[in-house]
């Protein structure tokens, strides 16, 4: 079950459509969330046009909600800061697709609470959707070559290639060389669409949601983003992990088919 608070300054923002969204993630992270929160709330007063922030608590055990209760207490004018709350939590999945289902605005993105990919970032997706793509991802592969992945700790970096390596194996989305780049960016109607299919809750999730993408004919755009390693990722790699991997690849072909997506999306 989900539940849901709204904040905005005065002036009734909150009853406007939102140019942007960004959803937030969030599993007890009281000691980055206010800094961060801070960060992406005075990005967003910078821009020209009116936006919201929607922080998903995955049934956390700290202040989290607490501290995005606090922030709404003096938001910038163009600002809405909404906070929705699963009462257990439920994977870092199902809060992006419960904060992406339920964003307000004409564009979409999710980001982490950890700002490895600063919110400034967003601001190259969003040229490429208002251009008319449907679907963008940042990738942590730069035009140079270099991966700025690299900065990762070394088992972590091994989890990363083997999850990329099984996953080009098993034929899902065998282009792509980054689906876990935590920032992608969605038109509110392709949001809709791909995520009220999501399913899959665990850490596979992004290469699940670009899957639903590609099946509804959506083409995925890919822009270099500025990404690095924070410390305090709540991400834990389990020995069993690489079965339950390939598992959950070889699931995406049973759980979403083309038969079952409708008619394909139409690109602008």
């Amino acid at each position: 079950m989900t539940t849901s608070e709204t904040a905005a300054a005065a002036g009734g923002a909150e009853a406007h459509v939102p140019f942007v969204t960004i959803v937030i993630p969030a599993f007890n992270e009281e000691a980055r969330l206010p800094a961060g929160l801070d960060r992406v709330v005075a990005f967003l007063a910078a821009q020209p046009h009116d936006s919201e922030v929607v922080v998903v608590d995955d049934g956390s055990s700290d202040r989290t909600a607490a501290i995005v209760r606090d922030r709404t207490a003096s938001l910038p004018p163009n600002v809405v800061l909404r906070l929705l709350q699963h009462q257990r939590q439920m994977g870092k999945g199902a809060a992006i697709r419960t904060g992406c289902l339920d964003a307000r605005g004409t564009f979409v993105f999710f980001i982490d609470a950890d700002l490895a990919t600063p919110p400034e970032e967003s601001l190259n997706l969003l040229d490429v959707l208002k251009a008319g793509e449907a679907v963008v991802i940042g990738s942590r592969i730069q035009p140079d070559g270099s991966d700025m992945r690299e900065s990762q700790p070394t088992p972590r970096r091994l989890a990363g290639t083997l999850f990329t390596t099984m996953r080009k194996a098993l034929r899902v989305l065998p282009d792509i060389d980054d689906t876990q780049c935590p920032m992608k960016g969605f038109r509110h109607d392709a949001a809709q669409a791909i995520f009220a299919r999501q399913r899959l809750r665990g850490w596979i999730f992004d290469a699940e949601v670009l899957h639903i993408a590609r099946m509804l004919g959506y083409r995925i755009a890919e822009v270099p983003v500025v990404w690095r390693h924070v410390d305090g990722s709540r991400l834990r790699f389990r020995p069993q992990q690489a079965f339950e991997v390939a598992r959950d690849l070889l699931r995406l072909r049973f759980l979403h088919r083309p038969a079952e997506a409708g008619a394909p999306a139409r690109q602008r």
